[in-house]
């Protein structure tokens, strides 16, 4: 009788090759770059109020060269919803590798997948809840509709959901679901990418079990997806992911089988270094504009690409694990996902101050810089009392 492996049941083929948590370790970089982007972005985005608010106030015709140079490197964390993409890649990438290295059952890799996101995720809305209601008792100027910051607007329905909580707003919350005022719990905005992930989740056990099927869905899902975000169709969440969102994390997993399956890396190890350097310059030159323009579909592709070849580079040895930049972000990769999480409510924190120091709801002087050493800190004391701990706690059980 033959017996068909059923995707409940993965099996190991312990034939296949497999890159060790040693050679996958170099990555942790790229997660606590991916990471910390996102913190500039949106420090930027609370504290500074983005670039045209800012062009507005200040005409370029009134700009030195100082002016111009200081702008330069402000639209330079202009692409936070990309990097997000790139995480995702990064996602599919490491979820393959965990699968293969030890396969789990539908079951068991659910179980797995909740217990790793669910109690810092729950940490987080109560920071964010909490944050949002000292703002209100205290600094009740943070939350207007008057003037045209889109914070303060957005703080202000958040507001008015948390103080209208009931089961509804929990059970929207528990499956990453913004409230009724399509804002998220605490306003904390990051959750938007929490769904995309928790779907892809589902999916994997099916996914791996067919995978060459997977591949091939997720592909011709995307240019389906490409051309209807082309023709400007809304569509819910669960649509979004199975026609965008599912191709990047895809991309990420098929990048893995590539790596283990051929001599991709072998390839990057013989192009020129200074070449590799280009691409990679080029590309995130092209990512910067498409995201100014909020070219996403676009912008998405290129996110991918720059992802993939930065792997690819890596695992290749083509970057030295004492490089400046790897030194500064592999230890922020440990603490990635906390810093995501917590980094949103901090930085309102820290937008409420700057509000009562400086009596104004927009301030445009450069602050946002002082905040993120600050808010990176913080959210890495609270990974430590919160995620670090729950990690722990179930490795034990």
């Amino acid at each position: 009788m033959k017996i068909v492996a059923m995707p409940s049941a993965p099996v190991k083929d312990s034939s296949l090759k497999q890159l060790s948590y040693q050679e996958l370790d170099i990555l942790h970089c790229l997660r606590g770059f991916c990471a910390f982007y996102v913190v500039v972005y949106h420090a930027k985005y609370i504290m500074w109020s983005g670039g045209r608010e800012y062009l507005t106030a200040f005409p370029r015709a009134t700009w030195d060269l100082t002016q111009y140079v200081l702008f330069a490197v402000d639209m330079l964390s202009s692409a936070g919803y990309e990097m997000v993409i790139f995480f995702f890649v990064l996602s599919g990438f490491f979820i393959r590798y965990a699968q293969k290295r030890k396969p789990r059952a539908a079951g068991a890799f659910y179980l797995n997948r909740i217990v790793r996101i669910y109690p810092p995720y729950i940490a987080s809305a109560l920071l964010a809840a909490g944050c949002l209601t000292l703002v209100a008792q205290y600094i009740p100027q943070m939350l207007t509709v008057d003037g045209h910051h889109e914070l303060n607007i957005s703080l202000l329905a958040a507001w008015a959901d948390l103080q209208h909580f009931h089961l509804s707003t929990l059970l929207r919350t528990l499956a990453f679901l913004p409230g009724d005022s399509s804002v998220f719990i605490g306003y904390n905005s990051v959750y938007w990418s929490l769904l995309p992930e928790a779907l892809f989740y589902l999916v994997v056990p099916l996914a791996f079990w067919r995978v060459r099927a997977y591949y091939i869905a997720s592909v011709l899902l995307y240019l389906i997806g490409v051309i209807t975000a082309t023709l400007h169709y809304q569509w819910g969440a669960a649509v979004d992911f199975l026609l965008l969102y599912n191709f990047y994390f895809a991309v990420g997993v098929a990048l893995y089988d590539v790596v283990v399956h051929s001599p991709w890396l072998m390839w990057f190890k013989r192009v020129s270094g200074s070449l590799l350097l280009v691409v990679v310059l080029l590309l995130a030159a092209a990512l910067l504009p498409l995201a100014v323009l909020k070219l996403k579909v676009l912008s998405g592709f290129v996110a991918v690409l720059l992802a993939v070849v930065s792997v690819s580079g890596l695992l290749a040895g083509r970057v030295s694990r004492r490089n400046v930049a790897v030194r500064l972000f592999h230890p922020m990769g440990v603490f990635s996902f906390s810093l995501y999480l917590y980094h949103f409510p901090l930085l309102i924190l820290c937008g409420s101050v700057l509000v009562v120091t400086t009596g104004e709801l927009v301030n445009y002087a450069r602050y946002y810089w002082l905040a993120i050493p600050v808010v990176t800190l913080i959210s890495y004391a609270i990974y430590w009392v919160t995620e670090r701990v729950s990690v722990n706690f179930f490795r034990k059980v």
